[in-house]
């Protein structure tokens, strides 16, 4: 009896740090930050509930830094914020543990995966856009459709030039 008293008195004590710890987790609410806090992290209102205590001081720290930001800074960390804010728990997941593989590279790694990461996104600027409005039905009437397995040709500006007369045989 004496010692099953001793094991439970163990658990209690080990339990009532791990209950402090987890109601000091959900410190501060949304509704205890400044105003000028929860207009600057106002993209995270609806994943604050789930962001634990130590990314919390994280967000509260870059939010008492932000005014002292530059207007394009702002506007960049508000930017991220959106997107942080659009992302799925797994997607932010992924994005932490690139973060830390990239924390761990040496500077020319680092260098070496900026330099493909902005090659590809300069690729991919360079595509196409999928988005672009279908032409209206008069423009597609009298336009040619390009030759079998050609494609049509484009002027330096990007718009489409006109056909070449075919060459006589």
């Amino acid at each position: 009896m004496a010692v099953a008293l001793a094991s439970l008195a163990l658990l209690l004590c080990l339990a009532a740090p791990a209950g402090a710890l987890a109601a000091e987790a959900a410190r501060p609410a949304w509704s205890e930050l400044t105003r000028s806090q929860r207009n600057i992290l106002q993209p995270l209102q609806h994943q604050w509930p789930r962001i634990n205590a130590m990314q919390r001081k994280r967000w509260m720290a870059l939010a008492d830094r932000y005014p002292r930001m530059s207007p394009a800074e702002q506007k960049r960390i508000q930017e991220r914020m959106q997107d942080w804010a659009k992302l799925t728990p797994q997607q932010r997941d992924a994005a932490r543990k690139r973060y830390r593989a990239l924390t761990r590279m040496t500077p020319e790694q680092r260098r070496a995966i900026i330099k493909q990461w902005t090659e590809s996104q300069e690729a991919q600027q360079a595509l196409p856009s999928e988005t672009t409005p279908p032409e209206s039905t008069e423009s597609a009437k009298s336009a040619e459709p390009p030759a079998e397995g050609g494609t049509v040709p484009e002027t330096a500006s990007g718009l489409v030039a006109e056909k070449p007369e075919p060459a006589n045989p």
